[in-house]
């Protein structure tokens, strides 16, 4: 799509290609910059690989183009089908925050990752079976055997060949997400920061070895007033349609953590003030959490970290358990005091 009043060299295609995923389909860009850029890859999948391939045709385009990729983060939607495409065109360069291929590629870090979530995972109130499974499931991932970032983004940094687009440090859906702000043109390229209508998606990566995990939600909310100041009249999403109201959008997400955050408090009242984190998944998400349990695990241990910091509630370790207790919670009145 080329944006009314937008410069030929800022010009701007999306093209959605297809995932397994009940998100729907993710979006990738196309920057017709100073050099040819691909905003993200999709899912490895021959379904999204004719889809981008046809994109790029009805563009005047071919993979042999394409000069450039920036992803915006790791998760395997939105970087699994880059091997494809370098194996077409290996002269392809790769720009990516500097995490990016740590999280997918480097054996120490999937290996640590593993064990740090098998534990995290039994203190949250999983079995050991359960708590297994799940942090070991990366012996199923993707495998990236062409992908080499070439160059790693910071925030502040320009991309090369990109005049005008600032990379800015969006963490929360991931500690590697990054988000791209055109200033000039009033343009923003959000990835997974911000999706219209939809809930944001807040997902934990293990630290490095010997550092404190991050609290994505907490670093989500400060990205999103980040993202509140900046002056944006199309923003470009990694799922669903563009936003044309940023700060709406922005609100909107803020309010869907503040509905969550009380049903974690009133799950919690009806447990008598206390329970462990896999006891509020279960209450919460029942008949539903069995085939997702990762999912909701990252999700409730970040509403969690919030109200921690909100002192509505305190975590106390009990046989290699943690416990979450609401604040000054009276069992007489049911209430929150």
């Amino acid at each position: 799509m080329l944006i009314k009043g937008l410069s030929t060299l800022q010009k701007i295609e999306k093209i959605e290609l297809s995932t397994n995923f009940p998100i729907g389909p993710v979006n990738v860009y196309v920057l017709f910059g100073e050099k040819l850029t691909l905003i993200d890859t999709g899912l490895n999948r021959e379904l999204a690989w004719k889809e981008l391939n046809n994109g790029l045709l009805k563009l005047g385009l071919n993979l042999n183009d394409i000069e450039q990729i920036v992803l915006t983060h790791h998760h395997n939607d939105h970087t699994a089908m880059i091997d494809w495409i370098l194996e077409e065109n290996p002269s392809i360069q790769v720009f990516a925050h500097q995490d990016t291929e740590m999280i997918l590629k480097d054996e120490d870090y999937l290996e640590w990752s593993s064990q740090f979530f098998e534990k995290l995972f039994l203190e949250f109130g999983l079995t050991k079976e359960m708590a297994y499974k799940w942090a070991y499931r990366k012996g199923d991932r993707d495998r990236y055997d062409y992908l080499n970032v070439n160059r790693t983004l910071s925030d502040g940094d320009f991309v090369p060949g990109l005049p005008n687009w600032k990379v800015i440090e969006t963490l929360g859906h991931s500690q590697d997400h990054i988000s791209l702000y055109n200033e000039k043109e009033q343009l923003f390229i959000c990835g997974d920061n911000i999706i219209q209508g939809i809930h944001a998606g807040i997902f934990l990566d293990a630290p490095k070895r010997g550092k404190e995990r991050s609290k994505p939600l907490l670093q989500y909310l400060d990205n999103l007033e980040k993202c509140r100041k900046l002056n944006v009249q199309l923003t470009f999403s990694g799922h669903g349609p563009n936003i044309e109201n940023l700060n709406e959008a922005i609100d909107s997400q803020l309010g869907n953590i503040e509905n969550r955050a009380q049903r974690v408090i009133r799950t919690l009242e009806k447990a008598n003030g206390v329970a462990s984190g896999f006891e509020i998944i279960q209450e919460m998400y029942r008949g539903r959490y069995e085939n997702a349990v990762i999912t909701f695990v990252f999700e409730i241990v970040a509403v969690l970290d919030l109200l921690q910091k909100r002192n509505v509630v305190v975590a106390e370790k009990a046989n290699g358990v943690y416990q979450y207790r609401l604040v000054n919670y009276k069992t007489t009145s049911n209430k929150i005091v």
